[in-house]
């Protein structure tokens, strides 16, 4: 009763005080329960009223307002005290079952985090096991505050230049009007916080080592080193609580980019919180609405140029903006290597009977000759590759879903030729559609032969394995234009439409053909056929062009360092010819321009260690022999060597002529030298037979 009266008497005072005896100048009263706490410049005035002004404690009492022992505590304190308990305070009813709930947090620690006791079941778990009678209030706080005491303490890490944080992080987006789960890699430097970000359709090898692969290309260099999480792309085996042996795709990057790997503790991610992190802030700011974009490569363009504008923003307790940060971090860096790093998987399968390759849960096609071998399998992020003894022999679109069976049609054509009626209802050629001439050759064939020509009609298709459509096509319909349907005839029309025109020929990269000289034609001997002696006058220029053009060929091949034989020559210096030739001054004849006949004198000329791989281009030796040229049709008189245009013809065969009198054709009658048409020999040699009696009949002159 008395405990009741006293704090309605201080509850009345207290109100009474507040609201009746303040003024302005002095807020608190005496009957304020704790005025002190509240405001340190009253406590200031009061000290130095009783320490430089000399007033009593009661006159302090009396001016400020407060109670006699409110100025003995500001007397005897610099500053308001801690507020002390006077007496322990008494147990709750909650204490005696204290030690059921800690039983129960201590058993949830080896669940699972979807199965552990909530505040609610265990104060249910009270009342019904041990009688409690009390809250749940009181539980739900014995509860927060016991596990708070439980949480695990850390320690801040270092975050030195050019170390690096990679891990995959999920989200929605929308791709070519579908709906779907991406995986999108993050690698993130803690020191600059640069986050860079490439999404792909799942984490796999491949995906995992295209990101980092990307992110290097990115950054202009390689982390010295990067921390890893314990997933099976990173990690091959793991001991204990962490990853100890790399898979081979990190192995892989590792021996390509020189760099070093970390592994976390199993369900440890903080150890590598700044990229647990970075894959939070992009789902938050990148992918919010989400996303939608035609493909994966629109949709990484996209999130690589978000990246670079994060580059002038500032982080947390950053003055330098990330760019600038970035710029004192790039030297820590590795430099890239100059061979670049191909991304992929290595598998190897056997061909079904059915001519497919299962790979990634998905069915591909190969060409049927290669059924029931061995393939090497080259997963890639875009294609997939299928090799048999090192020889690519299919190449396929890669499919990131499942149970998928992709065929080509092309490769099922060696096997149709066999089965003619799986042209119509095999599953291969179900979808393949043909341009209208296909349709076409096909009617005229099977209303010809009947299934013979269907079997004609897969034989003509299976010339896809050499040509491309168009070239087919234009082919086919240049036959059907000539009323011509058999496979020879139809594929030599494809070989005319796939023929390409002859380039110029470069002299860049040939530096030894960049010294060969040829006189200037004079294009006035051809009025010498008209004159006396024009045989001689010809010949005399033709024997000064072959002796120039060797020499300028030997000079080159001297400069080049291309003669086996011996070592380079000096200047001015020639080497010997095995080859003998008669000349004179005058004539092949050697009887002078007045003179009478004389022995012709044998000398040697330098002449290149292969004469028959040079062919010498049109000079004064083209005009010699007019007498066995081209006809008006461009037909060689002798050989029947069909020309593309007269010039050409006499430019072949006056050279031909030529060579063989001066003894260059490098071996019998014949012998076709390399890089010329084989008709040439025999017009070579009729033109050596009758260059040979015509010396005869002159020397005898």
């Amino acid at each position: 009763m008395q405990r009741g009266f006293t704090a309605i008497r201080s509850f009345v005072r207290y109100f009474f005080g507040k609201f009746f005896l303040s003024d302005a100048k002095y807020p608190y009263n005496r009957y304020d329960p704790n005025p002190m706490l509240k405001d340190m410049q009253l406590w200031t005035e009061v000290r130095h009223a009783l320490f430089v002004e000399q007033i009593s404690l009661r006159e302090a009492a009396e001016r400020f307002d407060l109670n006699f022992r409110t100025v003995q505590k500001i007397r005897d304190n610099a500053s308001p005290p801690d507020y002390v308990r006077s007496s322990r305070r008494a147990p709750t009813k909650l204490q005696a079952f204290l030690p059921f709930i800690e039983e129960y947090l201590a058993e949830d620690a080896g669940m699972s985090p979807k199965q552990r006791h909530t505040a609610q079941r265990i104060y249910d778990r009270l009342r019904e096991e041990h009688g409690y009678a009390g809250t749940d209030r009181a539980i739900r706080y014995a509860v927060e505050k016991l596990r708070r005491r439980e949480e695990p303490l850390f320690i801040p890490l270092s975050h030195p230049r050019g170390h690096a944080q990679f891990d995959f992080g999920f989200a929605e987006a929308i791709l070519g009007g579908v709906r779907q789960q991406v995986a999108y890699a993050v690698l993130s430097l803690p020191y600059s916080n640069v986050r860079y970000v490439q999404a792909f359709p799942r984490e796999c090898t491949e995906t995992f080592q295209e990101a980092l692969k990307r992110a290097f290309s990115f950054l202009g260099g390689v982390p010295r080193e990067i921390k890893f999480d314990n997933s099976k792309v990173n990690v091959g085996k793991i001991i204990g609580r962490r990853g100890e042996k790399p898979s081979l795709g990190l192995l892989q990057l590792e021996s390509h980019y020189l760099f070093k790997h970390d592994f976390c503790y199993v369900y440890e991610p903080q150890e590598k919180g700044h990229t647990e992190n970075a894959i939070g802030y992009v789902r938050r700011n990148f992918m919010v609405p989400i996303p939608e974009f035609r493909d994966f490569a629109a949709f990484n363009e996209y999130l690589e140029r978000k990246c670079r504008e994060e580059y002038a923003k500032t982080s947390a307790r950053e003055e330098k903006t990330i760019g600038e940060l970035f710029s004192e971090e790039r030297a820590s860096l590795l430099p890239l290597p100059d061979v670049e790093f191909e991304s992929r998987r290595l598998e190897t399968h056997r061909a079904n009977s059915l001519s497919l390759v299962r790979f990634d849960r998905n069915d591909y096609s190969v060409p049927g000759e290669h059924a029931h071998k061995e393939f090497t399998v080259v997963g890639g992020i875009d294609t997939v590759r299928f090799l048999v003894e090192g020889e690519c022999v299919a190449v396929h679109e890669r499919d990131w879903g499942r149970n998928g069976t992709h065929y080509n049609p092309i490769h099922y054509l060696a096997i149709a030729e066999k089965r003619p009626n799986g042209l119509d209802f095999g599953a291969p050629f179900a979808e393949w559609q043909l341009p209208k001439e296909f349709d076409l050759l096909r009617r005229r064939l099977e209303s010809k032969a009947g299934k013979q020509g269907k079997r004609e009609y897969i034989r003509i298709l299976r010339l896809f394995e050499h040509f491309s459509v168009d070239q087919l096509s234009r082919g086919i319909a240049r036959a059907l234009a000539s009323n011509t349907t058999a496979y020879e005839g139809v594929r030599l029309y494809v070989q005319c439409a796939a023929e390409v025109s002859v380039e110029l020929f470069s002299l860049d990269g040939r530096p030894h053909l960049q010294y060969v000289s040829l006189p200037i034609p004079d294009l006035n001997v051809y009025s010498t056929l008209m004159e006396n002696h024009a045989d001689e006058k010809t010949r005399n220029e033709t024997d000064g062009a072959v002796e120039a053009s060797l020499d300028a060929t030997e000079n080159a091949d001297d400069g080049a360092g291309l003669r086996g034989d011996r070592g380079p020559l000096r200047d001015g210096e020639r080497g010997p010819s095995r080859i003998p030739v008669t000349a004179c001054g005058a004539g092949i004849t050697g009887s002078g321009s007045e003179g009478g006949p004389e022995a012709a004198p044998i000398r040697e000329i330098p002449e290149p260690e292969n004469p028959g791989r040079f062919r010498l281009p049109g000079s004064a030796v083209d005009q010699h022999d007019a007498g066995e040229s081209v006809d008006a049709r461009g037909v060689h008189r002798q050989s029947g060597c069909d020309y593309p245009d007269r010039s050409t013809g006499d430019r072949q065969d006056t050279l031909g002529d030529g060579l063989r009198r001066q003894g260059l054709s490098g071996g019998p009658e014949g012998e076709v030298l390399p890089g010329e048409r084989p008709d040439h020999a025999t017009a070579r040699s009729a033109g050596g037979e009758d260059a040979a009696s015509h010396e005869k009949d002159a020397g005898v002159a």
